[in-house]
């Protein structure tokens, strides 16, 4: 989560879609993330609590709350985000981009288990 904050901080809009589950990432909307990013002064993240879950693949549960200033003026923003892990890294599992996949399909994070014994409980489908 923290290098996700930090990527918005930057403006390192391709960082955070290769951060993004992989079948989420053409979903993103890359421009609108870049203009967040530009202009918005980053005040600051908490992170709240970060709970890994286990199983195969791993999944975790972070807490956090950002902060940022913006011409609408002080925000924040806060929320429990849902990551996997998959070859040793782990991915954002964004709850703004749907994921096009049956309880029966197999799992969008490529675990090979069906999607309902994996990610599904962690993107509300």
């Amino acid at each position: 989560m923290r290098s996700r904050y930090s990527a918005y901080v930057l403006g390192l809009v391709e960082y955070l879609v290769a951060t993004t589950l992989p079948a989420q990432q053409a979903g993103l909307d890359r421009a609108a993330m870049a203009a967040w990013s530009a202009q918005s002064t980053w005040l600051g993240l908490e992170v709240e609590s970060a709970e890994v879950l286990g199983g195969q693949p791993e999944h975790a549960f972070v807490t956090f709350t950002a902060r940022w200033h913006d011409q609408a003026g002080d925000h924040q923003h806060r929320e429990c985000s849902a990551f996997v892990q998959h070859d040793g890294r782990w991915y954002f599992i964004d709850p703004t981009v749907g994921l096009k996949a049956g309880r029966n399909d197999p799992c969008p994070c490529a675990s090979g288990q069906k999607f309902k014994k994996c990610c599904a409980s962690y993107v509300g489908s």
